[in-house]
């Protein structure tokens, strides 16, 4: 399953250790929620969209890179 967040961070060239810098987040804790494996919590989708609008200069949107709706965004690792 490939993610929007990986979509999106693949198709502008961003490197996840940079992501992982401008986040605060660490590449692993990164790869598990661009794999879909692991659910972000509010704080981490904050950061990374955070990341995310400085690295690629764009005025990127949440909704943009997660799959929002009807989600409770705790985190949990999906099965």
């Amino acid at each position: 399953m490939t993610t929007k967040l990986e979509k999106f961070i693949k198709s502008r060239g961003i490197k996840p250790a940079h992501l992982a810098r401008e986040s605060g987040y660490s590449r692993q804790h990164l790869l598990r929620i661009r794999m879909g494996r692991m659910e972000p919590g509010r704080r981490c989708v904050a950061a990374i969209v955070a990341a995310c609008r400085r690295l690629s200069g764009e005025a990127v949107r949440a909704t943009e890179l997660f799959d929002l709706e009807g989600e409770g965004l705790r985190h949990h690792r999906k099965e």
